[in-house]
């Protein structure tokens, strides 16, 4: 299957709509890029991030009726998508009416790979050395660029590890994308940077309150919810019942 490298950018994370595409075939020195008139404002924090105002989008198409809206879905369907938190542009590109088939999420593969304090991939981009020209901007082309160079850094580091031909190592990647990752690290509240198993031996209620707010919130972090679950399901394997939740 092709590969092709996307990036979106959008309205805000907020029930978001594209406002900017760009896509390119792996191995191609040719890039789509077009922008969007949405049908919803662009929020301010979106443009602190893209740069894209109401006023550079004023006069274009909206997505649905521009060339590429037909096009897409064929592209899609005989290629695997590769994009940097993939479930993002996944999910615009369906509130927009195309479906996505094969994906790889390179933010994911790196989080399976890799014991780094964050998976952002400008982080990547510069931990690796990774060289783009300094004209490119942050947006959509200029998230290509780089997006390709991540991977292809990836790809040959997964080779050389694992003795795996191309192919193969695709095909790991594809694998590891679609299936609920066990996060090593919590990224976020008073226990941020602490493993899972630290948590699990000595702040096992805290585990067990997560997974409640997880539930009651209806939370849609899938590798969050599964290692949150596996964790428990494991600590619950010395313990003869829960402890009490801590707060």
């Amino acid at each position: 299957m092709k590969i092709i490298f996307l990036d979106t950018e959008t309205t805000g994370l907020q029930n978001g709509r594209m406002i900017q595409l760009a896509y390119k075939e792996r191995g191609s020195s040719d890039m789509f890029v077009e922008y969007y008139k949405p049908p919803v404002p662009i929020e301010f924090e979106a443009m602190g991030t893209h740069h894209i105002t109401e006023k550079m989008v004023a006069d274009k198409k909206p997505f649905s009726e521009s060339a590429v809206y037909k096009k897409l879905p064929g592209i899609l369907a005989e290629s695997i998508l590769v994009a940097h938190n993939a479930p993002f542009d996944i999910g615009i590109l369906k509130t927009e009416g195309v479906e996505t088939k094969a994906f790889i999420d390179t933010c994911k593969v790196a989080m399976a790979l890799y014991d780094f304090p964050n998976y952002k991939m400008q982080s990547l981009r510069y931990r690796w050395g990774i060289e783009i020209p300094a004209t490119i901007a942050h947006d959509a082309a200029g998230d290509v660029e780089v997006l390709e160079k991540v991977f292809e850094h990836m790809l040959k580091d997964y080779m050389t590890k694992e003795g795996v031909n191309e192919d193969e190592a695709i095909q790991a990647f594809v694998r590891i994308s679609a299936e609920p990752l066990l996060l090593k690290k919590i990224s976020f509240g008073k226990h941020f940077g602490k493993t899972f198993d630290e948590l699990r031996e000595t702040e096992f209620s805290y585990l067990e309150w997560l997974a409640g707010k997880l539930a009651s919130d209806g939370d849609k972090d899938v590798d969050l919810v599964h290692t949150v679950s596996f964790h428990i399901k494991k600590g619950k394997g010395v313990r003869e019942k829960p402890t009490e939740a801590p707060f």
